[in-house]
């Protein structure tokens, strides 16, 4: 379950005495569907799990540094000099990341997405969240743009750049009633991001054929993905239709699949590929992909 902490939700009634908490750093974001709310009671890794191999979200894209962008409320003043607030201004972050063109290509899939929301992520685990009028807790619904890339044209300097808008309806959950809230459970620093990975046909695809190698690897780094090997999370793809994997073996990221016999120009490829959703899920990592279609020969 998710525990709120103390000094996180805000009363109707402005108490400003007293003690309050102070707050870690932030670390990173989690960018969830907008749809997705966590309640606080029934709250376990299962139901976050389930989240993600949904692709509902993505886990914590942690930051190289970060900048304030923010627009101020603005005001309106009577001929006499009283002001009128007209509104409560947007919250606005530049994130940048140095990660190379790889991750700036899968970062480019997010720009001009209104999709998102956003959980904060605190440098003890915690997130903060929108605390909804039901008990339930959500991110920040935000708008996300991509910066130009930088490369290095010096020692220093280069990356990636994603600007994050929190939209107008967010503003009054992000000014007054925000809740901070961690789990026993799950440490929100440890919740890595889907990676992405590389799955390529290394064996010759031959009729009556049972069992295929193919090499996983990290789709941004030339490394071999292991431990991949339960056979329910990936598929066979023939001809458009997906088959069972009935074993798996592996070595250093080599996979051996073994599967229905394959017949002559069968049009084939393998994928993850859970219960119809496409995130295999390794204790706090998450990895997707598929392999590039090839036709069996005769």
């Amino acid at each position: 379950m998710l525990k709120i902490k103390k000094c996180s939700v805000a009363d109707m009634v402005a108490r400003v005495g007293g003690l309050f908490c102070d707050e870690e750093q932030i670390t990173g974001i989690i960018l969830a569907d907008r749809k997705v709310r966590f309640d606080p009671s029934t709250f376990t890794k299962t139901i976050l799990d389930d989240f993600i191999q949904k692709d509902s979200i993505i886990g914590t894209l942690k930051f190289f540094s970060a900048e304030d962008a923010d627009v101020d409320p603005t005001f309106t003043d009577s001929p006499i000099g009283e002001s009128t607030k007209q509104n409560l201004g947007i919250k606005k972050w530049n994130l940048t990341f140095n990660k190379g063109n790889c991750f700036q290509n899968e970062l480019q899939k997010l720009d001009k997405s209104e999709r998102y929301s956003i959980f904060l992520v605190f440098t003890d685990g915690s997130i903060l969240g929108q605390y909804m009028n039901d008990g339930k807790i959500k991110g920040f619904n935000v708008r996300l743009f991509t910066g130009i890339k930088k490369v290095k044209t010096a020692a220093e300097g280069g990356g990636s750049t994603l600007r994050v808008d929190l939209m107008a309806d967010a503003m009054k959950y992000w000014q007054g009633k925000s809740a901070l809230v961690e789990s026993e459970e799950i440490d929100f620093t440890e919740l890595n991001p889907v990676a992405g990975v590389s799955v390529d046909i290394v064996s010759p695809l031959i009729a009556a054929g049972t069992k295929t190698k193919v090499r996983v690897s990290n789709m941004c780094a030339n490394s071999p993905v292991t431990g991949l090997t339960a056979p329910l999370n990936w598929k066979l793809k023939r001809n458009g239709s997906l088959e069972s994997i009935t074993a798996i073996s592996e070595i250093n990221g080599e996979y051996e699949f073994t599967h229905a016999a394959l017949l002559a120009n069968d049009k084939v490829s393998f994928e993850i590929n859970e219960g119809g959703y496409p995130v295999y899920i390794l204790d706090t990592d998450y990895y997707a992909g598929k392999s590039i279609e090839e036709k069996v020969s005769a």
